[in-house]
């Protein structure tokens, strides 16, 4: 299973793929929109709009990357929420998909624990879920999901999630959002439901940062799922941002 879009191995030309130069950090957006059945089955990804931030500096210069990142997320997520007509009124859950126990899949949950609900107001219409994994629960995201959708009326749902690489220099300097959702454990191959608008009924958008790599990408024989060594930090940082940006931007 391939997590980030432009290394799908198809060409994306006819899907109007443009790579937007930022000004400052080598910083890149690339973008993508997949508006038909044939296409989706084509390049095995949802329909939708993708977007991929590319952020090659990020490892020496991390603080400095902030309000760049912040701007870029912010201003790409006001058109997908835009482009779904979400309006201010509307329910919405928040759900981090992953392990917090291990360091390279935690980057869904530690977003949406930095994200400030208000249960104890009246009227109030964010709720957060971490489903956590189906060894700990026996019980898959997408039944848990799907549950809180239909029992809270709920409107959109956000997902994060740490997701796999092919390239070993995109780990942690990559952001991958969509209107399109996401398939959890699709980066370990352990595939769980697809979480999206055909399969929840309501518009899904997800976050994912690329934090594994298999060693068969590094030509190796056996595969091993392998991460880098400053990985806490940059999960730290990134979700930082990114709860940030939601909370900005829906809140």
């Amino acid at each position: 299973m391939v997590d980030l879009f432009d290394e799908c191995g198809e060409d994306l030309s006819d899907c109007g793929y443009q790579t937007v130069k930022l000004d400052k950090f080598n910083i890149s957006c690339n973008k993508l929109f997949i508006d038909s059945p044939s296409k989706s089955k084509n390049l095995g990804f949802s329909q939708g709009h993708y977007f991929i931030i590319n952020a090659p500096l990020l490892s020496s210069l991390l603080e400095e990357h902030k309000e760049i990142l912040f701007n870029e997320i912010s201003y790409r997520l006001k058109f997908l929420i835009k482009q779904n007509n979400i309006k201010k009124k509307d329910k919405i859950l928040f759900v981090g998909i992953g392990n917090s126990d291990i360091i390279a899949d935690s980057f869904g949950t530690k977003v949406v624990e930095k994200i400030n609900i208000s249960p104890f107001k009246k009227n109030n219409r964010f709720f957060k879920l971490i489903p956590n994994t189906f060894l700990n629960t026996g019980i898959g995201a997408f039944s848990l999901i799907r549950l809180l959708v239909e029992g809270f009326d709920i409107s959109s749902v956000f997902l994060f999630d740490s997701l796999a690489t092919n390239n070993i220099n995109r780990l942690g300097c990559s952001i991958q959002f969509n209107d399109a959702g996401l398939t959890p454990g699709s980066a370990l191959n352990n595939f769980g439901e697809p979480l999206n608008k055909n399969s929840l009924n309501v518009p899904c958008f997800s976050f994912g940062v690329p934090m594994m790599i298999s060693s068969k990408s590094l030509g190796e024989r056996k595969e091993i799922i392998l991460t880098e060594k400053d990985a806490k930090e940059k999960i730290d940082f990134l979700s930082s941002i990114i709860a940030d940006v939601v909370q900005d931007v829906i809140m």
